[in-house]
């Protein structure tokens, strides 16, 4: 059997297709440099998601300060694959990690 057939890339395209298996999906991002990227995260006993993403870096239309924590909020999105996206809120300048 190929890497690409393997049983973990058949639980990642699970989760890209917004599909929750043991507790944890792929949900979009939208907005900010990693729009359009997927994130899997574990979802919490409640089946909510992390209440905020930061990322550092990104793509997309800048500039953007690659030192910068770029943050990420949970939206309810019927229409999304999981139900969910999140939506680029802004960026955390703190020293805090």
């Amino acid at each position: 059997m190929g890497a690409a057939d393997s049983e973990h890339m058949k639980v990642v395209h699970r989760w890209l297709a917004g599909e929750v298996v043991n507790n944890t999906v792929g949900i979009m991002l939208t907005g900010g440099p990693f729009n359009g990227r997927t994130k899997i995260v574990q979802l919490d006993q409640d089946g909510l998601p992390p209440a905020r993403l930061r990322a550092r870096g990104g793509w997309g239309q800048g500039p953007w300060n690659p030192a910068a924590r770029h943050i990420y909020t949970p939206v309810r999105a019927p229409g999304a694959p999981a139900g969910w996206t999140y939506e680029y809120t802004g960026v955390d300048t703190s020293t805090d990690g």
